[in-house]
């Protein structure tokens, strides 16, 4: 199973038809790094690398992380970012009452890697 950036960076790179080659041109990045993290040899790349590859995409580095949530009516993908985008939007009223149906919903739930932080 492919891991998450490498899932990411893939989709990325299809949807806007950019080849290995063309993305190292276009950020700098090298073109080993980047083969390296599509096939998960690379995991976490260096920060600067990832923000490269991200502004060229107009996505968030932390995007890359993260995994495409999907809408089971239709199988049409969502974004984190474009799910955070629709919430910006809402009204103060209707962005209070998400809020808090989404806290009653996971009142329960804990942060998976919760760490401490001194």
């Amino acid at each position: 199973m492919r891991g998450t950036l490498s899932t990411q960076l893939a989709k990325l790179m299809k949807a806007h038809k950019v080849s290995q080659n063309a993305l190292s041109r276009a950020t700098g990045v090298s073109q080993p790094t980047i083969n390296r993290i599509l096939c998960n040899v690379t995991l976490h790349p260096r920060r600067d690398s990832l923000v490269r590859i991200a502004n060229f995409f107009g996505v968030t580095p932390d995007s890359m992380y993260e995994p495409t949530l999907k809408k089971t009516d239709n199988n049409a993908a969502i974004s984190l970012d474009e799910l955070y985008e629709k919430i910006s939007s809402l009204s103060d009223a209707d962005r209070s009452a998400l809020f808090s149906r989404v806290s009653k919903e996971f009142k329960d739930v804990r942060p998976l890697n919760h760490r401490r932080r001194d």
